[in-house]
């Protein structure tokens, strides 16, 4: 149970008190496995609160799993929406926006429903603080668990919530998720890993003992305030890179490193300069993250010594730099109240909108790719022979590199020189490495097989674009025939799914202005020849199923066929008149397909069917040699003298022209005017116009309509 010590030492009266009554609140649910909700819900919010985010934030991971619940649990649900409506808005809100963002992450795989999920992370950060929180308690207690649900999420887990958390600078969340993920995935590796790192620290936990003590005294005769301390490297991070670099763990030089902390950056370079007159640095070891920050904003100084036959990572920070590379966009709630603590990390979404500046010609596989860029790959610092740093990732090639100067000395790009020897333009960039590009007018642009050969997602879409808009005309050409292919392997008829009405859904969703657009946007890779296929098959497919379910109730609504019918195309069907209309003959009418009542027919103008899905219309039209007996019910309104003559002459001028009534109603205006409803029995529209001449030429009536 959250108590109000603990809370008091994190948040300010009022925030504990709204904390503890939403605590107390849930204490008092009672249905059905509500317990084991609890103990989740508050494991999620001790992550929120050790987070500092806000006391909403706290009150919404306490309210969310019980939400959850409530939608498929009535009785939950008439005990969560007492609940609910009872609290702030703002965690009202925010439990809906978590809802949004549970639903949008179970389909992550596709497109529009991560760009969806990601606009909603630029719209309320805490949204996916929570989420990410949520699907690390999940992963605690379910490592071991192996079925669909585990598979689905620890996937996830690696293509989403591990990366945003470390776009976002939540190191803490970002390294656990990722060591759980390591365990499930390959629990075998994870347990022989743990062990070696064990045996490796222990024989140096001595040695990073001793480098701490002489660190603060060297901090103190320097006279710069500071602490420091050691710390272990998770394991997933070592595995990765014993991976990637193809090496045992003794390859591994930051496995154990001390971390300094100080008040000012003046202070972190002073301190680095003391540690490299007391410890032998290692060349190309340094990293200057204070000056050029990672993309999520972390900054620090890394830096490699050598100390008693061993290697080790030290760290120095400000203690601001610190609290956002433990808590991210986080720390910018610290102490503040929400509005002015949002304020503050716009410029850390950057990379999310930027992702989303064209998104509707970015796959689901491009935004996964993004997500992860710099995240699972270190990084390295290059520079041009006039000395310009360019930050790359691991193992980038000098395209990549002529890409980050300039699209044009990308797309030009013919050769390179790295450290003035000739080198091929795919071959694996080094930190420090010194790159020239060589450059040709002639250049015919680069090749599609470069897309494969690039690591960074700047230069892939570089590429993209140089086709996009350079080759417009060979990619209409390619996409089409793509089309074409695809369609005859699969024994497609493409006549039949490329009709105006379903290409102009297909341009309209994805936002192409012609057909030849979509051509192009298969030609140059942004969607592909199966997805465009399918969409327009899935229309034709939805249309032929609505008609066959269309005709399929006018079958279930028929009752036994007559030899003839008034309505000519709902032959043998129960056909009902529209009570608001009146439709006669003579009229332009429009058969509508109800559920369950037959074919109702409306007049073309008819204000209640102007209303009605136009999907479920069908033409018909007047049966001009059915029986001529066959009456229709008709209705007249009449404004008239307020006299009781006045029913006498009407029934007696309809009595002249033989036409028989059928209802009578009335009432009096505000001017003490009669009012008259008239229903008659009439045959066809003109036999309509003589009684309302009849009834014009009566001295008592003012009106017809």
């Amino acid at each position: 149970m959250l108590n109000k010590t603990f809370l008091s030492s994190k948040y300010g009266e009022e925030q504990v008190a709204l904390i503890l009554k939403t605590q107390e609140n849930l204490s008092k649910l009672s249905f059905n496995g509500c317990q084991n909700i609890f103990e989740f819900a508050e494991e999620v919010a001790n992550i929120i609160i050790n987070l500092k985010l806000d006391a909403d934030s706290v009150c919404a991971a306490l309210l969310f799993p019980y939400a959850e619940v409530a939608r498929k649990n009535s009785e939950a649900a008439q005990q969560i929406n007492a609940l609910t409506t009872s609290d702030k808005k703002d965690v009202a809100v925010l439990v809906g926006s978590l809802a949004k963002c549970d639903e949008l992450s179970k389909n992550y795989t596709d497109a529009d429903g991560l760009k969806e999920m990601l606009i909603a992370i630029t719209k309320d950060i805490r949204v996916i603080i929570i989420k990410a929180a949520q699907i690390l308690v999940f992963a605690r207690h379910n490592k071991d668990v192996k079925n669909e649900e585990s598979e689905k999420v620890f996937r996830s887990i690696d293509d989403i919530f591990a990366p945003i958390a470390a776009r976002l600078g939540l190191s803490e969340i970002k390294s656990e998720l990722q060591d759980l993920s390591f365990y499930y995935h390959k629990t075998e590796e994870y347990n022989l890993l743990e062990k070696e790192v064990k045996e490796e620290t222990r024989a140096s936990e001595k040695m990073i003992k001793s480098v701490v003590e002489e660190i603060k005294i060297l901090l103190n005769n320097s006279g710069i305030e500071g602490t420091c301390y050691g710390r272990v490297k998770h394991l997933s991070s070592i595995y990765n890179k014993i991976t990637a670099k193809h090496c045992t763990i003794k390859g591994i030089y930051d496995i154990s490193a001390v971390r300094i902390l100080v008040n000012s950056v003046t202070e972190c370079y002073a301190a680095l300069g003391m540690v490299h007159s007391n410890f032998v640095p290692v060349d190309g070891r340094f990293k200057d993250y204070i000056a050029s920050p990672k993309p999520n904003g972390y900054q620090s100084l890394h830096t490699t010594v050598y100390y008693d036959n061993e290697f080790f990572e030290i760290q120095i920070r400000t203690h601001a730099m610190h609290d956002f590379a433990e808590y991210g966009v986080a720390a910018h709630f610290l102490y503040k109240e929400h509005k002015k603590g949002l304020a503050g990390i716009d410029n850390k979404l950057l990379w999310i909108r930027k992702l989303l500046e064209n998104k509707e010609e970015v796959t689901s596989e491009r935004l996964l790719e993004e997500l992860k860029t710099d995240v699972y790959l270190g990084e390295i610092f290059v520079r041009s022979p006039r000395g310009k740093v360019i930050k790359l990732v691991e193992n980038a090639t000098p395209v990549d590199f002529a890409y980050a100067i300039h699209s044009d000395v990308g797309n030009m790009c013919v050769g390179a020189k790295v450290n003035g020897t000739m080198s091929p333009i795919f071959s694996p960039l080094e930190n420090g490495d010194v790159v020239e590009i060589m450059t040709s007018q002639n250049s015919k642009g680069p090749s599609r097989d470069w897309l494969k050969r690039v690591k960074t997602v700047q230069a892939k879409d570089k590429i993209n674009s140089f086709f996009k808009k350079q080759m417009k005309e060979e990619n209409i050409k390619l996409g089409r025939s793509m089309l074409e292919g695809y369609a005859k392997s699969n024994d497609i008829l493409l006549s039949s799914i490329m009709q105006e009405k379903y290409l102009n859904e297909v341009l309209k969703k994805n936002q192409f202005l012609s057909v030849d657009e979509l051509y192009a946007s298969i030609g140059y890779g942004s969607t592909t020849a199966e997805k465009v296929a399918k969409k327009l098959l899935n229309l034709k497919q939805a249309e032929e199923k609505h008609q066959k379910t269309l005709k399929g109730e006018i079958v279930k609504t028929a009752v036994e066929a007559v030899s003839k019918s008034d309505i000519i195309g709902a032959e043998g069907t129960l056909t009902k008149y529209c009570k608001s209309c009146n439709p006669i003959p003579g009229d332009e009418i429009m058969g509508y397909v109800s559920r369950g009542r037959g074919i109702i027919i409306h007049r073309c103008d008819c204000e209640n069917a102007i209303r009605l899905p136009k999907s479920r219309f069908i033409n018909v039209a007047w049966n001009l040699n059915n029986n001529a007996d066959f009456m229709f019910n008709s209705y007249i309104d009449l404004v008239a003298k307020n006299s009781s003559l006045v029913y006498v002459e009407v029934t007696n001028a309809l009595s002249e022209i033989g036409i028989k009534v059928s209802s009578l109603n009335s009432s009096e205006n505000k001017n003490g005017e009669l009012i008259i409803k008239l229903g008659v029995l009439i045959k066809d529209k003109n036999q309509l116009s003589k009684v309302k001449n009849k009834l014009s030429s009566l001295s008592s009536i003012y009106e017809v309509k």
